[in-house]
């Protein structure tokens, strides 16, 4: 009887330990590119015992990539993406990536969720951006945010 209650705890506690001795967060570089100096990471974020948080953030010239809520009537700025890519450096567009995530906006006292798909340009300015609805296309002229800001 003993013998079957310790390998029952030592069944319950296996999980415990190792899930306490893996990396809290991982970040791995899937996109970079040092002419336009774009970067992008995957960021999973482990959260035990609730699961893990995956999305992608965006850097531009090493300091990540920002944008304001204003610009799409979010209730907050918008930092991580559901999902990034950049294009081959031979394509006509690779000064540019896109990127994807959820737009939060009040409706009518309601809370509606989307996902947008975006172009991000830099601007010969530093700091601004050029975003375009992949959807509309339409296109419009941002400062970024800082983080923290």
């Amino acid at each position: 009887m003993l013998h079957k209650l310790g390998l029952c705890l030592s069944a319950m506690l296996l999980p415990v330990l190792t899930a306490c001795t893996g990396k809290p967060m991982e970040r791995k570089v899937v996109y970079e590119n040092s002419v336009y100096h774009w970067r992008i990471e995957h960021v999973i974020v482990r959260n035990f015992p609730a699961g893990s948080h995956q999305y992608y953030e965006v850097f531009l010239k090493d300091q990540p990539l920002v944008l304001p809520a204003s610009a799409f009537n979010d209730q907050r700025d918008i930092g991580q993406f559901i999902a990034a890519g950049g294009f081959d450096v031979g394509h006509w567009r690779n000064k540019s990536i896109v990127v994807a995530f959820e737009n939060i906006q009040a409706r009518e006292g309601q809370s509606v969720r989307l996902i947008r798909s975006v172009m991000i340009t830099p601007d010969l300015t530093d700091g601004e951006v050029v975003l375009t609805d992949m959807y509309t296309q339409q296109e419009v002229l941002v400062q970024r945010v800082g983080p923290g800001n």
